[in-house]
């Protein structure tokens, strides 16, 4: 199955796959999850953890960022002494099976992922 999220929500979805991924053998998960594709996700952008995930699925793992998102940027800087926030930048990974889009053209703030999802899955080839 493929699993698309956005913002907030989308911190469950994340450390599911990086659980399944650290804490069970690929024969347990294997063929789980095909594609998952976060947007403006409030989560690290450290390669080895990405590395990780990209272990977690048989197709595509998207990240879809936006550097307008300065909501997500100052939260992370006020919160964690970060910017290292896969939301806001490409994800620095090596794997056939990352790909990531910048969709700040689209996105121009925190909030237009939900609103602006349909437009966002035509990017990513999924909508129609």
């Amino acid at each position: 199955s493929s699993g698309i999220n956005a913002e907030w929500p989308l911190r469950p979805g994340f450390f599911c796959l990086l659980d399944m991924v650290t804490k069970h053998p690929p024969e347990v998960y294997s063929g789980i999850v095909e594609n998952a594709v976060l947007c403006g996700a409030p989560v690290t952008s450290q390669s080895l953890v990405w590395r990780k995930l990209c272990g977690a699925v048989s197709g595509k793992l998207i990240n879809g960022y936006s550097s307008n998102d300065w909501v997500l940027s100052f939260l992370y800087k006020t919160t964690r002494v970060t910017t290292a926030v896969a939301g806001i930048r490409a994800v620095d990974v090596s794997d056939r099976k990352l790909l990531n889009v910048d969709l700040s053209s689209v996105i121009s703030g925190h909030f237009d992922y939900f609103d602006k999802m349909g437009e966002v899955l035509k990017i990513f080839g999924m909508g129609s």
